[in-house]
């Protein structure tokens, strides 16, 4: 961390103290995922709680932590540089999800206490810290999404209006649907959209539920007026019209569009609009897109599943680490190289598609990358990540905060571009999917933007920008012609320095010896590390600094000019200020084109990554073939978890996962702990939804039909924030599979029931797999250690048990990894307990009881077996039969009884 000055420790005399204390203290509470920071020019404060978190959070330490302490008042305190403050902000906003609140002092007098917060920001709301969070080292990759729910309950009937909006991809939807009581549908729209922040008019009644789900998607909510929900529509439709750009064609009135017929998603989005106060910002009006919601295209996602198949990797885990590689699925497949990549990417992993031709354009084009080694090398390691993010210079240009320089690195992407072209050109090997979807796309956008390829040409000084100046070109106007021949002759004069420089100390100018300028030292000399001895003793040269590329150093003379260069270039620059306005003017106008380069940009980056990570993986993936209609069938050959497999010193056991509609749509999964029965289910998972995003698939061989959704259960974990105990998680995920899941679906859960007592929890697992099984018809993959549940197969015939191999030898337990068919009996508890070295004395203690157990399990199935079977199956027949308009019972009053005795 940066070093704090002495003027950071908040040199204020008694007076001061006490006065700022008593502000202080009436600001009264706030939410602790709150952090209010104080601005004082030269660096910032927090103060209070906020003192300790920042110490924790910034400096892992609370030694930094000073007191300032005026009589019997006392207020913590800690001082931040501007570094300090900068990764802080990003920390609190991208990673952390919280909200922040800036102060500034009005007056000037120490005494006053005018302080006013100056801006706010929060995790969907980050306008007044772009230029903190998405600097040139620090690149826009996260979103910022940000929605707004209104709810209308009429009799029986509940009705949720929905605005979204993503400020940074300047695009906001709306969706109007119904809902149940569980707000199943919303959940769902929650996985696609993933906002970082709700707002809604209340947190009572019927939006207390919205904020427990909230909650469980890691969604801050932000309490708004309720008034500002029910504005006027007219109003709504005014700020529209000011932000929304038309097609051309289009008849300019907000009003004429679909989307305006949702009049409560409509308020819901005006509520955002407000928030958000995107009108009051210029560079927006005429920049932003408005689309309806469908939720029918995505492949549904559960947040469950979201969660166990490891798809994201830890907030806040660094897209360059090693972490981010294997413990996610989204750190494998994104090997992208420009930051629009990386936010696509992210994207298509919320939002699994269930349109056949799509998913088989981006299959065709990963296939043409995989095959063809030198296009994708090329593509990977030269070309995409020579490419700036669009984006981001689009919202400096539309703020009319771009330079010069902004400019220049959009007409190098101009440049860049048709190298692309060029390459898929000359390895051209037919594909439809690549001309239609990569080629003719980015030859449009390039031929819409010829003529700002052309301004720049005429405006921008090419040369000067080898230099590393970004200036208009002086022939525009006779005061520039007149300041550029004056800088190019204090040029010739540092030329000539040079050389005199250089003769002086034997070296040879523009090689051994050269001219360069750092904006830290403006210009001076650079010579060699084992030359600076040449120097060394000279009293004429004076050493500036020692880098790895050699000692740099300068002369009085040298240092003369410099400076004389640098007050004629900051003049010219002044004078060319109106130019460049109008430049940016003009530039602004083809904020469109660059926006469809931009996304062609991203798609090419996201496959190409899909190809690199097919081919590197250590076995490579292979293309899944899609069946678009028919009935449902999944074929994974040899299916391996892609995270796992890039483990160092795991050598990946590969299993068969074979499901048909008309033959086995269910498994019942039995074997020890730690056999790899969770591994197993994720798997088949993870393979399935990277299908549906167009990516290959950790196969030997892959066959699957669309699936309409991926539910799961797996894990088992208090949710002690949110007030929810492991078996109530379990009970809300499920219920919500047995909603949603349809003959279309894949199904996996792992250990069900276990957070209640063994019998509950039995009769519950026993009975979701036998409706999935029976009435959903899904495919299923249901990893359990009730034994019992294995007879299910018995009585229905598309399910089948399979159980994860192993070998007991004596007392040593040998796990094999592998899926065989048929049940395993014994879940091997106690030897896995053995393996954790579970004190003797437990394990004997264990072992005395299990057998005990057995031995009770086994007297009663021996006296009992024949007539108990019969008396059971003729109750699970009664039941499977049972009529609620009938009075009569087929079980006579003596299998009854029988009945009782079998169970006391």
């Amino acid at each position: 961390m940066s070093t704090l000055k002495p003027l950071q420790c908040l040199n204020l005399d008694k007076a001061q103290q006490r006065s700022f204390i008593e502000f202080y203290k009436s600001l009264g509470q706030k939410p602790v995922t709150t952090v209010r920071i104080f601005d004082r020019t030269d660096y910032y404060s927090c103060h209070g709680e906020d003192a300790t978190f920042v110490a924790k959070t910034l400096f892992k330490s609370t030694n930094v932590i000073k007191i300032m302490e005026v009589e019997d008042q006392q207020l913590p305190y800690i001082s931040l540089s501007k570094n300090n403050f900068e990764g802080l902000i990003r920390d609190l906003l991208l990673v952390r999800n919280y909200r922040v609140e800036v102060y500034t002092k009005e007056s000037k007098r120490k005494l006053e206490n005018d302080w006013s917060i100056q801006y706010k920001g929060s995790p969907g709301n980050l306008a007044h810290f772009e230029d903190v969070l998405f600097n040139n080292n620090n690149e826009m990759v996260n979103g910022s999404a940000l929605i707004a729910l209104h709810i209308r309950q009429e009799s029986k009937q509940r009705t949720i209006g929905l605005g979204f909006i993503e400020v940074n991809e300047r695009r906001m939807a709306v969706i109007e649907f119904v809902d149940d009581d569980f707000y199943t549908e919303l959940e769902a729209l929650i996985v696609v959209t993933s906002p970082k922040e709700c707002l809604l008019p209340s947190v009572t009644a019927e939006y207390e539920r919205v904020e427990q789900i909230m909650k469980r998607n890691n969604v801050i909510i932000t309490t708004r007026k309720a008034k500002e929900f029910t504005v006027d529509k007219v109003d709504i439709l005014d700020n529209l019209n000011k932000l929304l750009r038309f097609r051309e064609g289009q008849q300019q009135n907000a009003n004429t569009i679909p989307e305006a017929s949702k009049s409560l998603a409509l308020s819901a989005l005006g509520a955002a609009l407000t928030y958000l106060e995107l009108t009051q910002e210029l560079g927006n009006h005429g920049q932003f897109r408005l689309e309806s919601l469908d939720l029918n295209r995505f492949v549904h996602l559960d947040a469950a599943a979201v969660s166990a198949l490891n798809i994201f990797p830890k907030p806040g885990t660094a897209i360059k680490s090693n972490a981010y590689r294997w413990q996610s699925v989204l750190g494998v497949l994104d090997r992208c190289r420009t930051p629009q990549g990386h936010r696509l990417m992210a994207q298509w992993m919320k939002q699994p598609v269930q349109d056949y031709e799509i998913i088989k354009d981006r299959h065709d084009i990963v296939e043409y990358l995989f095959n063809n080694t030198m296009v994708r090398s090329e593509l990977y390691d030269n070309h995409l990540k020579k490419l700036p993010d669009i984006m981001f210079v689009l919202k400096r240009l539309l703020r009319r905060k771009a330079s010069l320089q902004d400019i220049f690195r959009l007409y190098q992407i101009i440049l860049r571009v048709p190298r692309i072209l060029t390459l898929l050109e000359t390895n051209d090997v037919g594909s439809v999917a690549v001309q239609n979807n990569i080629k003719n796309p980015i030859k449009d956008s390039l031929n819409d933007l010829k003529l700002f390829k052309s301004m720049v040409e005429q405006i921008i000084d090419l040369e000067a920008v080898e230099h590393g100046e970004y200036l208009v070109k002086a022939d525009f106007d006779s005061q520039l012609k007149e300041r550029k021949d004056e800088m190019n002759e204090v040029f010739s004069k540092m030329k000539r320095h040079l050389s005199t420089v250089a003769k002086d100390i034997g070296l040879d100018a523009g090689s051994s010896i050269k001219l360069e300028f750092v904006s830290q030292h403006g210009y001076h000399f650079r010579i060699t590390l084992k030359d600076e001895t040449l120097i060394r003793k000279n009293n004429s040269y004076r050493i500036l600094d020692a880098v790895k590329g050699g000692v740099r150093f300068t002369t009085n003379k040298l240092q003369d000019y410099s400076e004389s260069f640098a007050t004629l270039k900051n003049a010219y620059e002044d004078q060319q200020q109106t130019i460049v306005a109008e430049v940016i003017r003009v530039a602004v106008g083809y904020v469109e084109p660059w926006t469809m380069l931009n996304s062609q940009v991203a798609y090419l980056d996201c496959l190409v990554s899909f190809a690199v990570s097919a081919s590197t993986a250590p076995i490579p993936y292979v293309r899944p073939k899609m069946h678009r209609d028919g009935p449902s069938i999944l074929k994974l050959s040899q299916v391996r978890h892609p995270c796992l497999e890039l483990q160092e010193d795991v050598n990946y056991i590969a299993n068969d996962a074979i499901f048909d509609a008309n033959e086995t749509s269910t498994y019942i999964i039995t074997g020890p702990n730690m056999g790899g029965k969770s591994t197993y289910i994720r798997s088949v998972g993870v393979s399935v939804l990277m299908a549906h995003i167009g990516s290959f698939v950790p196969c030997e061989n892959a066959e699957m039909s669309i699936f309409d959704s991926i539910l799961g259960r797996v894990g088992a974990d208090d949710n002690f924030t949110k007030g929810l105990s492991t078996f109530m998680v379990e009970m809300i995920e499920t219920a919500g599979i047995i909603r949603r899941a349809t003959d279309k679906s894949l199904v996996i859960i792992d250990e069900l029931g276990r957070g209640t007592s063994t019998y509950e929890g039995c009769g519950i697992a026993w009975s979701i797999a036998e409706w999935l099984a029976k009435e959903s018809k899904c495919f299923t993959l249901f990893a359990t250690h009730f034994q019992e549940i294995t007879d299910l197969a018995t009585y229905v015939p598309n399910v089948k048990n399979c159980h994860m191999e192993a070998i007991v030898d004596g007392e040593r337990l040998t796990l094999l990894y592998q899926v065989k068919p048929g049940v395993m009996e014994k879940s091997f508890g106690i030897q896995v307990a053995k393996l954790a070295n579970f004190p003797p004395g437990v394990i004997k203690l264990a072992q005395k009881f299990y057998n005990e157990c057995e031995d009770h399990r086994g007297t009663i199935k021996e006296k009992h077996d024949t007539n108990g079977l019969a008396v059971l199956q003729k109750c699970f027949a009664e039941i499977e039969n049972f009529d609620c308009d009938s009075d009569t019972l087929s079980l006579t009053p003596e299998a009854l009884k029988s009945l009782l005795f079998l169970v006391n």
